[in-house]
C-alpha cells in the first residue's frame, strides 16, 4: 500500500509540475491604410516636377488632392504607368520609384484614394 502511495504522490506531483508552454500568437501589424496626406510627400518628389503649372506635363497638374482625384477618376492607366518597365509609358521616365513606394501609390489607389 505504501508502495502505491509513494508512486501515486510521485506521479501527481510530477505532472503538476509540468507546465505546458504557451507559445504566443504572433500579432500581424495592421496594415497603415495610405492617404493622400501620407503619399503627398512621394508626388512632390516625384511626381510635381513635371506635372504642375510650370511643368513639361503641365496639362496634368498633381499639385492637389482635387486634381488628382480627379485623374484618376477618369483615368484607370496610373497605377500601369507606376509598374511598367517601358521607359517610353512608365513613370516617372526615370523609374526612380522603389517597389515599397509603388506598392504604397497602388495600395492608396485601389483603397478608393482616400483624402
Amino acid at each position: 500500500m505504501r508502495l502505491f502511495l509513494f508512486f501515486t504522490l510521485s506521479f501527481l506531483i510530477i505532472f503538476s509540475s509540468c507546465k505546458k508552454e504557451e507559445i504566443p500568437t504572433p500579432i500581424k501589424p495592421s496594415k497603415v491604410q495610405e492617404t493622400y496626406q501620407s503619399i503627398k510627400n512621394l508626388l512632390e518628389i516625384n511626381c510635381i516636377n513635371c506635372h504642375s503649372a510650370s511643368g513639361s506635363a503641365s496639362f496634368l497638374d498633381l499639385t492637389s488632392y482635387v486634381s488628382v482625384k480627379t485623374y484618376l477618376d477618369v483615368n484607370n492607366s496610373f497605377i500601369d504607368r507606376i509598374s511598367s518597365d517601358d521607359e517610353f509609358y512608365r513613370m516617372p521616365p526615370s523609374g526612380d520609384l522603389s517597389e515599397e513606394e509603388k506598392n504604397r501609390l497602388i495600395d492608396w489607389v485601389n483603397s478608393g484614394y482616400l483624402e
